[in-house]
């Protein structure tokens, strides 16, 4: 009787679950249990993308069938489908037109930027760009006055000093607020 696996494997759902996040647990539930026979992979990915995904696999192979091609013919095959690779200009029109929003936090805006950044392929560039869109799309006078102040400033000292002068803004507010409630 086989071993079961550790870690967990849950059927795919496109719904739920981009396919990229379903592959990154897939690899980590093969390193987990040093699987690293192409075929084993490939079983245990056409046992665990469920009965939609399967039959679509078979759809778009026909009259090959899934279990004819390798792992990462059929992780491409679905990667392809289920998340194409969007335009790179398009990408960086919406990372470098982002500002941040009135009621969205310094953090939000930080996890939205590297979410736009994914594709964008910025490489060793990323950090500068987000400074860069930090600084620019932040939206709020002070604290844009203070980044713009510092000399040779990095994305993350932006960042903590961002992020501490909208606590600080927050913090004052309280206070004040508790001041006129006090009278």
């Amino acid at each position: 009787m086989a071993n079961a696996l550790v870690g967990t494997l849950t059927v795919f759902n496109s719904q739920t679950q981009t396919w990229e996040e379903c592959v990154e647990v897939l690899g980590n539930v093969f390193v987990a249990n040093e699987i690293e026979d192409g075929e084993k992979k490939r079983a245990i990915l056409l046992s665990y993308v469920g009965s939609r995904t399967y039959s679509l696999m078979r759809n778009v192979l026909s009259p090959d069938k899934p279990g004819e091609r390798s792992y990462g013919e059929l992780t491409d095959l679905l990667q392809s489908h289920f998340n194409p690779k969007p335009s790179e200009i398009v990408q960086r029109f919406k990372f470098n037109s982002r500002k941040r929003a009135a009621k969205e936090t310094v953090t939000e805006y930080v996890a939205l930027l590297r979410e736009l950044a994914h594709h964008c392929s910025y490489g060793d560039k990323l950090k500068e760009m987000l400074h860069d869109r930090l600084v620019c799309g932040i939206a709020d006078d002070r604290i844009q006055r203070r980044l713009l102040a510092e000399p040779e400033l990095m994305f993350e000292k932006a960042f903590k000093v961002a992020l501490a002068m909208e606590t600080a803004n927050r913090d004052v507010r309280d206070l004040q607020l508790q001041a006129l409630d006090g009278s």
